[in-house]
């Protein structure tokens, strides 16, 4: 099951052929997650400040296939694209209506805050990425 959230391309956010300069889709891709993990009750305030289990990013990939552009709505559906003992890959693909505009994926590791050391996904938040887990 895919997570979906609705952006809307401002000024700020273009370059001067007036689409979407590359490097704002990760904050879009941030911003999505972020309110996923909202969504499922783990906001990172509390995952990092109250459980002290940070998630680093670790490798990112990305695929650009068609422009967003200045005033364009668009939608983010992300996923989980792979779930290991201490770390998941969000899958993230960019809809402006039915054209398939990008991809990503991004993986995360699990780590105690106070060693920095990698430790496994939480059992609680395991089941929850389960839920979202997309097979190709």
């Amino acid at each position: 099951m895919a997570y979906k959230a609705t952006w809307r391309v401002s000024f700020g956010e273009i370059d001067y052929a007036g689409i979407v300069y590359y490097p704002n889709f990760f904050d879009y891709f941030q911003r999505t997650e972020e309110a996923f993990m909202e969504h499922i009750g783990f906001p990172y305030p509390y995952l990092i400040g109250e459980l002290k289990i940070g998630f680093p990013i670790v490798h990112v990939e990305a695929d650009f296939k068609h422009p967003v552009r200045y005033g364009d709505s668009f939608d983010v559906n992300m996923s989980v694209a792979h779930l290991g003992t201490s770390s998941v890959t969000f899958g993230f693909r960019v809809f402006k209506g039915q054209q398939l505009c990008g991809t990503a994926s991004i993986t995360h590791v699990t780590v105690d805050m106070k060693t920095f050391k990698t430790i496994p996904i939480p059992s609680e938040l395991r089941a929850l990425f389960e839920k979202h887990v997309q097979l190709k």
